[in-house]
């Protein structure tokens, strides 16, 4: 069903970030490549490891940090993904995603 898709899992650091488990874990039983993306807040809540044993990719932690010597991950990411989830969220995420606020 999500054979040849690739997701960005977005995790925002609230209580409910270990639920990111069971997300990436169903949506790669479904075929799919899941690229995590991780708020500093959200490893505080379940470890880059965990996601990375699930997903059996790296995990993004740091918006910056170089995939190579000419790209960032954040623009390969975005350049790659079918579609973006962010799941589990915080309200917080929520209400700066709904009002165009990206600090």
């Amino acid at each position: 069903m999500l054979a040849n898709k690739t997701i960005v899992l977005g995790i925002t650091g609230g209580i409910g970030a270990y639920k990111a488990a069971d997300i990436a874990s169903k949506l790669t039983q479904a075929g799919a490549r899941v690229e995590a993306v991780m708020t500093e807040s959200a490893t505080r809540f379940i470890t880059p490891l965990t996601l990375r044993s699930i997903t059996g990719r790296p995990v993004v932690t740091d918006m910056f940090e170089p995939t190579s010597e000419y790209s960032l991950e954040h623009i390969a990411l975005a350049e790659a993904a079918d579609v973006v989830v962010i799941a589990p969220s915080t309200a917080n995420t929520i209400a700066k995603l709904a009002t165009g606020i990206a600090d």
